[in-house]
């Protein structure tokens, strides 16, 4: 029997009067190599990672849908502070949701790759034209070449099923800080709305003691039309300002994978102080490059490129069958021994060798520019966050007393008829814009915060425990 005739390498088994005990152990065989595809501990890695780096333990794991929705609506409940907004999104994200699929599938290409090709069972009946004897040849086909290929081939598809449950986590972990960065712009888009009527309002006062003071022959038309600038002014800043406020919450609703209105949506909890806690830098950067989940599925990426070089290798010969061969023919049974190889002589895998080796290196300077990336990642969110602080506290404890003073001054000094108009007006301008200036710069304190965990790959309650403060 010719070797093209089998699709496998083989050796070849099993004389007539023992062929029933042969399917018998490959039945057996075949029992015991049952395996089964059960990612649930991969799920568990996950949860437990992207717990590390945000502080929150929810995560959607396949078919859990009807759970998530009825925990959704619980968190939904007497409105949503910050934690809950990452928890929801964490859950209920649908491209985050589809992401953990991917996670099964590298489990099933894991249990893949420790599973041996089956055997071909192959038959040959020769009928003669000379009035001669039937021809019977079996012959039971696998590749043994396997065995010495599926340690590598093991190791390989393991370093990718820990390189994915890296990368997921990671995005998980992104999910959770864009989750946050949401609420706190829809959050402070709340404040922006608030201190736009409040300016509103101080503009409406203004407007009306501009016309008491007109009554009493102290100010003029053009002051009068100057207040009511003012004053329309404001009111179409509250306009913008509601219109930002939705547009926030819009966003947050779609990073938190919800469909429906904004009207809805009441947002709790207390974002508006400045932080008087600090961080080292020098700490941050340890953090970052000991903690990043990216750096991490950096390093295995480097592995399975190392493995998947030692699986190329492996593949000069690809199929080698040893084995028995059986021939039947009129009352005569030949058995003897079978070897077949395939010569590399035409295709010795140099090219897919070549590409690997290429792949490992491209893979070592990827992982080290990604660490030159995170160094400069975390110095830029920390002097964005020392800034967004030393902004809003100049604000909070110079600019806004001193605005506030200056008017009440001007109009003191307007009452008495000592400055004009224009001086109680410029200060009035001033003290409306330093005030929103102080909201924006609230806003740009809170969203450092997250972006500093992103870039230090850790929630900012685990950094400030291993920052020591500075003066």
């Amino acid at each position: 029997m010719n070797s093209h005739q089998f699709q496998h390498d083989s050796a070849r088994l099993c004389p007539k009067f023992k062929w029933s005990s042969c399917i018998v152990l490959l039945a057996a065989l075949g029992g015991c190599a049952g395996v089964e595809v059960d990612p649930a501990p991969d799920y568990d890695v996950v949860q437990e990672k992207v717990a590390t780096a945000t502080g929150s333990t929810g995560l959607f794991r396949p078919g859990e849908e009807e759970e998530v929705a009825g925990l959704v609506a619980d968190l939904l409940k007497d409105g949503l502070t910050v934690d809950e907004s990452v928890q929801i999104s964490l859950l209920n994200n649908g491209d985050l949701q589809a992401l953990l699929y991917e996670i099964g599938m590298r489990r099933a290409d894991a249990v893949q790759a420790g599973l041996l090709s089956n055997p071909t069972l192959g038959a040959l009946v020769l009928f003669p034209f000379d009035g001669g004897s039937t021809a019977t040849e079996v012959g039971l086909l696998q590749n043994i070449i396997e065995f010495w290929q599926l340690s590598p081939r093991k190791r390989l598809a393991q370093g990718q099923l820990e390189r994915t449950i890296l990368e997921v986590a990671h995005d998980a972990a992104g999910l959770a800080i864009e989750a946050r960065t949401a609420y706190f712009h829809a959050y402070s888009a709340s404040m922006g709305l608030t201190a736009a009527q409040e300016n509103h309002a101080a503009a409406r006062k203004f407007l009306d003691f501009t016309l008491e003071r007109q009554e009493a022959g102290a100010a003029t038309q053009v002051d009068v039309n100057a207040a009511r600038s003012q004053f329309l002014e404001q009111e179409n800043l509250i306009r913008r300002a509601q219109f930002t406020a939705s547009d926030t919450k819009r966003d947050l609703l779609l990073v938190l994978g919800i469909a429906g209105p904004t009207e809805g949506l009441e947002l709790t909890g207390n974002v508006t102080s400045v932080p008087t806690w600090s961080v080292d830098l020098a700490q941050l950067l340890t953090s970052a490059q000991e903690s990043r989940l990216d750096l991490q599925a950096g390093e295995w990426n480097v592995k399975a490129a190392a493995n998947a070089l030692e699986l190329e290798k492996s593949y000069l010969y690809r199929n080698v069958g040893v084995g028995v061969e059986l021939e039947l023919e009129g009352g005569d049974i030949h058995m003897g021994p079978a070897v077949e190889l395939e010569l590399p002589i035409f295709d010795q895998n140099q090219a897919q060798i070549a590409k690997a080796e290429y792949r490992y290196s491209q893979a070592k300077r990827s992982h080290e520019a990604l660490r030159i990336q995170v160094d400069q990642q975390v110095r830029r969110a920390f002097e964005q966050h020392a800034l967004a602080t030393d902004t809003a506290r100049l604000y909070q404890d110079q600019l806004l007393p001193l605005r506030q003073s200056s008017l009440e001054l001007a109009q003191e000094s307007f009452t008495a008829g000592k400055t004009s108009f224009l001086s109680v007006l410029e200060s009035q301008r001033k003290m409306l814009a330093a005030r929103s200036e102080y909201v924006k710069g609230l806003e740009a304190v809170a969203v450092s915060i997250p972006a500093l965990e992103a870039a230090c790959g850790l929630p900012i309650s685990e950094l400030l425990m291993r920052s020591e403060p500075t003066e």
